[in-house]
């Protein structure tokens, strides 16, 4: 998850808005730099991705980075950049698939254990839940691949004047944290069931109450991957499960799809960003 962003020098009388620009970039250079891929670190990145994103739009409005862009060879450069907002369009579609997709399925589950359905019921639901989060992995994968490869376009820089070349370079880190944040969003629902040593696997059987063999092993695990691994437990279990254990498994889906909201309105926004950024630049160019 971590990924350096390079420092950016932005020209005096693009000032106060520079300011903004770096503030966020600082920000999230510190997001990037801590290892988690918990919901609650990925909504602070998305936060911060749209500070940023609002920033630059500020930004695209000013005249002289206007007529910086609109100079001889930035068009190029423009293409480039343009090109690059599809592919993370259709990155961020995908992620809000996949997200729909696994929190309509957890959702169905909560309503089996709501209505206080069968065992048989139970199991068919939860099966369903662990066969879906099988079936998004291939597709997160390549989409995975797709974005690392668009990652590394990011390495060439600009010849022009220092207005345009701080501005490109501004709005090619966007998109590159834009990558970084997607890609911990769909690793983090992609993730499958934890296997392993006998070590990790004792930290994986939930107790009645929900205590934990090991605890030190289940913090190193997200929330995606912590419930997955309760539900697989609940699911192998051949026994009849009793009114405790229904009720932890309740609360635990009923705080887990409810927190899923969050990431869903930070993922919707960034996508919101991400479009005016591009009608920006369009219309930059079309001038």
């Amino acid at each position: 998850m971590a990924a350096s962003i390079r420092s950016t020098s932005m020209p005096s009388r693009l000032h106060p808005i520079s300011d903004k620009v770096s503030e966020s970039l600082n920000q999230l250079s510190h997001w990037q730099s801590s290892p988690s891929t918990s919901s609650s670190s990925l909504c602070a990145g998305f936060s911060g991705l749209c500070d940023l994103y609002q920033s630059i739009d500020d930004l695209l409005q000013l005249p002289q980075t206007q007529q910086a862009l609109v100079h001889r060879g930035a068009n190029k450069c423009l293409d480039e950049v343009l090109e690059g907002s599809i592919r993370l369009l259709d990155a961020c579609e995908t992620a809000r698939d996949v997200m729909l997709q696994v929190k309509g399925s957890l959702e169905d589950v909560q309503m089996t254990f709501r209505r206080r359905g069968t065992e048989a019921d139970l199991q068919r639901s939860i099966k369903t839940y662990l066969s879906l989060k099988k079936s998004i992995k291939q597709k997160t994968i390549k989409c995975l691949k797709a974005l690392k490869t668009e990652k590394c376009r990011f390495s060439s820089f600009y010849n022009g004047s220092q207005e345009l070349v701080a501005v490109m370079t501004v709005v090619r880190e966007a998109s590159s944290t834009s990558i970084t944040i997607m890609e911990s969003l769909l690793s983090y629902f992609s993730a499958s069931k934890p296997t392993g040593s006998v070590k990790t696997t004792a930290a994986l059987k939930w107790i009645g109450s929900g205590r934990v063999a090991c605890e030190e092993e289940a913090d190193k695990m997200n929330e995606m991957k912590r419930l997955d691994a309760f539900l697989s437990e609940f699911y192998g279990q051949k026994s009849k499960k009793d009114d405790e254990q229904a009720w932890n498994a309740q609360e635990r889906l009923k705080a887990f799809v409810g927190g899923m909201q969050d990431l869903e309105d930070g993922l919707n926004l960034v996508h919101r960003h991400l479009i005016q950024t591009r009608v920006s630049l369009l219309n930059i160019l079309s001038q």
